[in-house]
């Protein structure tokens, strides 16, 4: 008699099973740095001068309403400057007028100013923790920057 042991092998299959999972292998971030930097500006500046003007005038006033005041006559003031005078009887004359003109001049003149001006700095984090500086193309307003003078 012959004996047989029949053993039974399970089979096994392997089947592989594929899934997704976020890992982080760095980051980015983005700082705005403010700076200030010195501009030249043209400036257009306008001066009023005035120009005093002293006219003798000696009229004689007869009564003491006949005295006026400061006048405006086209672009001058005219500021009258009366005197008492003792004759044999006291009256008003009228001394002198200061007339007053307004003269305006232009000049030019470039002033420095400081201005505030910002840009972005976009970094990379690396794999040792440290943070590189991500070159980017610079944008169309960049390019349209009024360039700074000497």
């Amino acid at each position: 008699m012959s004996s047989r042991r029949e053993t039974t092998l399970p089979i096994v299959e392997e089947r592989p099973v594929v899934t997704r999972s976020l890992e982080q292998t760095g980051a980015v971030r983005v700082r705005v740095v403010t700076e200030e930097v010195p501009e030249r500006l043209d400036l257009s500046e306008v001066h009023d001068d005035v120009v005093v003007e002293r006219v003798a005038v000696g009229r004689i006033c007869e009564d003491c309403e006949e005295r006026m005041g400061p006048w405006q006559d086209g672009d001058v003031l005219v500021v009258p400057v009366y005197e008492e005078q003792v004759v044999v009887q006291r009256r008003w004359v009228l001394k002198e007028e200061i007339r007053l003109r307004r003269q305006r001049r232009h000049t030019g003149s470039t002033q420095e100013v400081m201005l505030k001006r910002e840009h972005a700095v976009v970094e990379r984090q690396q794999p040792d923790g440290s943070w590189q500086p991500v070159d980017l193309p610079p944008t169309s307003l960049d390019q349209q920057a009024v360039p700074r003078s000497a």
